[in-house]
């Protein structure tokens, strides 16, 4: 029986190197598994790691030109109020000396009309005092055809 128990024995052990065998099989190939994973992951993380710099650097570039275009606009929008103000004020300046030159336009159209009925009068004086030297008389028609002669009507519109 000795042997008979050292067969069974053996055939035991045989079939615990077998699935030991089998196990170790398994073990290896899902290992092998792993690795196949764990590199893939690696590679994709190497990836992800270089996109993620790329994409730092792109965000460091836009955000420089972000800023001189922030500062592009800050120095227009400024210029642009300097220049709104200088406007500003010479339009005022300018809406005073019209004001000024309108009002001196009155003055100096008051000043001709003004001038114009002097003159009428020192001529009406005129021709009196020549009718007074003469001893006679001039008839009142002539008299009216030299005053149209002497003061021609002008048109008193000044255009405002």
């Amino acid at each position: 029986m000795t042997e008979r128990n050292l067969a069974g024995e053996l055939a035991l052990l045989a079939t615990d190197v077998d699935s030991l065998a089998k196990a170790l099989v398994q073990s290896q190939a899902e290992l092998s598994r792993e690795t196949d994973r764990r590199n893939k992951a690696d590679a994709k993380a190497a990836e992800l790691r270089e996109e993620l710099g790329h994409a730092r650097r792109r965000a460091q570039t836009a955000e420089r030109e972000l800023g001189k275009l922030t500062a592009g606009i800050q120095a227009t929008s400024h210029s642009a109020e300097v220049n709104r103000r200088e406007l500003e004020t010479r339009l005022a300046q300018l809406q005073r000396s019209n004001e000024m030159l309108r009002q001196e336009v009155l003055r100096k159209e008051r000043q001709r009309h003004a001038l114009e009925q002097d003159l009428r009068e020192v001529m009406e004086n005129l021709r009196n005092a020549a009718q007074e030297a003469q001893g006679s008389t001039a008839p009142p028609q002539l008299a009216e055809q030299d005053e149209a002669t002497l003061v021609p009507s002008r048109n008193t519109d000044v255009g405002w």
